[in-house]
């Protein structure tokens, strides 16, 4: 498994999302992971089997699933000698398309422009983490560690964005060739537009860890940050870009085009899936025969007492009346026990996941969610939910609900790496929404009283429920568990916390899962 580290963030007021990374290894014909969610619910939050549902679940959760961003410094962006390089490979693309305008290569073209535009997000977001390293400590207080380091990364980071937008706009001139599809020229247009807001948007962050500052590195950088940013609004202005920033509006129009704009270049990563529903042949067969069992029972009923009472008598018509109520109660039953079996021992869902680029078929994901008692819980998982005695007051007469979510993930790495040599692993995003566990929660604020110079004074104090989430994850290489508590109130998400996690050398050992549950 890759590093996971700072899994769990908040999202948004409502939702956390959990982001994981699965490697791949190109000598594996098949790598499989697994991920098991434990939710840990106060049973007065009133989440539980009658409540809340498979399908309500479902539609709580948000799954994407995407190549990982190929990993580059700027340095290594900006290198000419570098075949590796997306910058490198628009230039060498754009030659292709231009003397042999194919749709291949009009296709690997427009595929390498957004490719740079995510490289270039990931390769910003490392230099700023850098240098903001060296800026400012854990706690967010100023300081600077090494001057010489800091000013050679600052420099480092005016140098090659400069370099980067040098490169790439002088290609504006060739993509007016008639040859190549206007489609391409857009393309262009829209990295252009997300490069320098990129551009934009970092110097803003590093601007604000140095400015005030007085030491003579960060005064410099200063300067150049404030030059840098003006150059890029006044570039987007003289091109035509709507994306500028106004101080007297909401800028609308601003956010909303960096959104399209990260989802349109973002896409080149994502997968293809094709969700389909568990095992519904097997359930529509189960399902017939618990029918044709009730028939075969009051068919024989039928024809027995037809022997003994013959067709025309009052006796025969009372018990056909109630082998036929019988028939009816007996797939009814049989049904409810078909569907109670099927929920333990088939997945309820499984989405294919094909190589977009190929159309090939890369790996399966499958998935089973449902209330689990606690003694159908991983032990460890148990042990580090550690319950503090004032928790332990309220589970002596009212236990915690626990949502046991099982994800099985199965890569063929050999199938699709040799289409991707840049790709080395999958980046798996789910989001999940809280608004249905918030719907039994009391008011926030609680008014609370306190001694203030001899007065009784009302003071506000704030209500909050605990949802503690564990997370395993199980590869053939390791097991590693994740706790996080959650800490809400009828807003939303008010804190996420990490709490403890722990790891072992791990097998495909799975412990029991919601396909078990009793």
């Amino acid at each position: 498994m890759g590093d996971n580290n700072g899994l769990v963030r908040r999202h948004d007021q409502y939702q956390f999302e959990v982001k994981l990374g699965y490697d791949l290894h190109r000598h594996l014909p098949r790598e499989q992971y697994r991920v098991d969610t434990y939710f840990f619910i106060p049973e007065n939050l009133d989440v539980n089997n009658a409540t809340y549902s498979k399908n309500q679940y479902y539609r709580d959760l948000l799954l994407y699933l995407r190549f990982r961003t190929p990993d580059f410094t700027l340095s290594t962006l900006t290198d000419t000698g570098s075949d590796r390089s997306p910058l490198t490979g628009v230039v060498n693309r754009l030659t292709a398309a231009r003397q042999t305008p194919t749709k291949e290569n009009n296709q690997a073209l427009d595929y390498e422009m957004r490719l740079l535009g995510c490289v270039f997000k990931n390769s910003l977001r490392s230099q700023t983490r850098a240098i903001a390293g060296l800026l400012q400590n854990p706690d967010g207080t100023p300081t600077l560690k090494d001057a010489s380091q800091t000013e050679a990364l600052l420099t480092e980071f005016h140098v090659h964005v400069k370099r980067v937008c040098h490169r790439f706009r002088a290609l504006r001139p060739e993509f007016q060739d008639p040859r190549l599809t206007a489609g391409l020229a857009d393309t262009f247009a829209f990295t252009d537009e997300y490069i320098s807001l990129l551009i934009e948007e970092r110097a803003h962050e590093i601007l604000q860890l140095v400015q005030d500052r007085t030491e003579a590195p960060l005064v410099r950088s200063e300067g150049a940050l404030t030059a840098l940013i003006q150059e890029e609004g006044a570039y987007r202005r003289a091109r035509g870009y709507p994306s500028l920033v106004d101080e007297s509006h909401e800028n609308e129009t601003l956010v909303f085009r960096l959104s399209v704009l990260k989802k349109f270049m973002g896409s080149v990563l994502h997968l293809t899936v094709r969700k389909r529903e568990g095992d519904r042949g097997l359930e529509q067969i189960l399902l017939a025969m618990g029918a044709g069992f009730a028939m075969l029972f009051a068919t024989a009923v039928a024809f027995y007492y037809q022997k003994v009472y013959g067709t025309l008598s009052m006796g025969f018509f009372v018990i056909l009346v109630l082998s036929y109520m019988l028939k009816d109660r007996m797939k009814a039953i049989s049904q409810a026990r078909v569907q109670s079996w099927l929920s333990k021992n088939v997945y309820d869902q499984s989405t294919s996941i094909y190589d977009p680029l190929t159309g090939k078929k890369m790996g399966v994901c499958r998935e089973a969610v449902g209330f689990v008692p606690e003694k159908r819980v991983d032990p460890v998982a148990l042990q580090l939910r550690n319950r503090d005695h004032i928790t332990e007051i309220e589970n002596t007469w009212r236990a915690e609900k626990v949502i046991h979510y099982t994800k099985d993930i199965t890569l063929y790495p050999n199938q699709f790496l040799k289409f991707h040599k840049r790709k080395t692993g999958i980046t798996d995003i789910v989001r999940f929404n809280l608004r249905n566990f918030l719907l039994k929660m009391d008011e926030p604020v609680k008014p609370l009283y306190a001694l203030k110079d001899g007065r009784s004074e009302r003071i506000p104090g704030a209500r909050v429920y605990h949802v503690n989430v564990i997370l395993r994850f199980t590869s053939k290489r390791e097991t590693r568990y994740e706790r996080i508590r959650l800490v809400l109130n009828r807003d939303g998400i008010k804190r996420i916390e990490p709490v403890r996690a722990e790891s072992a050398p791990g097998k495909m050992s799975f412990y029991p899962s919601p396909l078990r549950q009793e």
